[in-house]
């Protein structure tokens, strides 16, 4: 089975009636998942229902149970539910569960008073993306994502470095990204984060634009972020991007009268987490490096302890928190194989030209998938970056599902893989 017949086959499965707190259809991930409606995970199966439609007949979607306007409620869906589970402060939850296990818990937290990690930043980007899909932007309420957007600048920024931060490692989607995972709460300021944040002040721009209103004032927020992060996040001496600590904390202490460090305080604004991971890649995909910053990140893609056999280690091979057990609470993100890593790297290539690189990640995905499909008759979360062996979760489709997008030049005119 090549990967076109495994996603007509298996597509369907995503798509998902009202249930519980979820009023309208939505996307799941597929097994281990089920019935739960995930903020990037929707985004990215979104991103490759719409995409399959270039590489797929209206004919083979409307067969496989995914006609384009039973698409397009579905993307559409998945952020009419977030934006209606939002709070009056505009914080909207990472996930939102029909009858599962945190059925009602972030709204529970947030009364409460917890802070909270809300909704990671693909929200405005899911909104452009379904706008664009159903050319039809009406719909989409730019109050509320303005809301969510100030939720994000009052709650989860950090002054000094004027950089986006997680309250703590709870659900950030790269679970166990060791730049924040087991960190001080509101101390790290993620690389991925302030990326995609900048993916959503573009996004949200975009929308404004399509709706015939200003967008002036996101398209400073987009230019202000880019200029933060490469003034505090790009190393020079490394050629490479880091996340960064910021959880300055002054020791009071005094005797005699005489306090201890009163004097000269820190110039700096962070300190670099020189780590490096997939996410360090992620200004390419977001268009914030310069060519210059683009060339020397690829020296670190043709690095063997970045890139493997089967594409990007989510953690590189030579950092001493590489591990490859299997995990699911948290998943493990500390080297194995994710698909929608080789996707994003692959898609920040081809941003910047790097055509050759490109391709070799492309390829190396490609086969990584088919080799699963042959050998398992199944996709699962992720996988050995050297073997392919496959991790958990046999079935799991979300940002697998890119696939589709990724093989799309690989099929000959009767969809079979060359």
């Amino acid at each position: 089975m090549n990967i076109k017949e495994y996603f007509l086959r298996n597509a369907y499965r995503v798509l998902k009636k009202p249930i519980g707190e979820l009023q309208y259809p939505f996307l799941d991930p597929g097994s281990g998942y089920e019935g739960d409606l995930w903020d990037w995970d929707s985004y990215f199966t979104a991103k490759a229902l719409c995409a399959a439609f270039s590489v797929c007949s209206n004919e083979e979607m409307q067969t496989a149970g995914c006609s384009r306007e039973t698409v397009a409620a579905h993307v559409k869906g998945c952020v009419q539910n977030f934006l209606s589970a939002q709070e009056s402060d505009g914080y909207i939850p990472i996930m939102l569960s029909g009858n599962g296990l945190f059925a009602g818990y972030f709204h529970a937290e947030h009364e409460k008073g917890v802070p909270l990690n809300q909704h990671k930043p693909f929200l405005c980007q899911s909104a452009l993306q379904a706008g664009e899909f159903a050319n039809d932007y009406g719909w989409i309420d730019e109050d509320k994502l303005a809301a969510y957007l100030r939720y994000y600048e009052t709650r989860q920024f950090d002054a000094r470095s004027e950089l986006f931060i997680w309250q703590d490692d709870i659900m950030i989607g790269i679970d166990n990204n060791p730049t924040v995972y087991y960190r001080a709460p509101r101390s790290s300021a993620d690389i991925y984060l302030n990326s995609f944040m900048i993916a959503e002040y573009d996004a949200m721009a975009q929308i404004l634009r399509q709706k015939g209103k200003d967008a002036t004032q996101f398209e400073q927020k987009a230019a202000a972020l880019r200029t933060t992060v490469n003034s505090q996040m790009w190393d020079e001496k490394d050629g490479i991007y880091y996340s960064q600590d910021v959880g300055f904390v002054k020791t009071e202490r005094s005797y005699n009268g005489f306090t201890f460090h009163e004097g000269f305080a820190p110039k700096w604004k962070t300190v670099p987490l020189k780590i490096r991971f997939f996410g360090c890649f992620l200004p390419l995909y977001a268009g914030i490096c310069n060519d210059e910053q683009a060339e020397r990140l690829c020296v670190h893609l043709q690095d063997a302890d970045v890139m493997a056999s089967y594409g990007i280690r989510t953690l590189a091979r030579n950092e001493k928190m590489y591990n490859l057990e299997k995990s699911n609470n948290p998943s493990n993100w500390l080297g194995a194989i994710w698909t929608v890593a080789n996707y994003l790297a692959y898609k920040g290539l081809l941003r910047y030209n790097k055509t050759e690189l490109a391709e070799e990640l492309r390829n190396k995905a490609v086969l990584l998938l088919q080799k699963s499909l042959t050998e398992y008759g199944e996709m699962f979360e992720s996988y050995h970056p050297d073997t392919g062996e496959p991790n958990l979760f046999p079935g799991f489709l979300s940002w697998n599902l890119l696939a589709i997008d990724l093989c799309g030049k690989l099929h000959s005119n009767k969809g079979e893989a060359e």
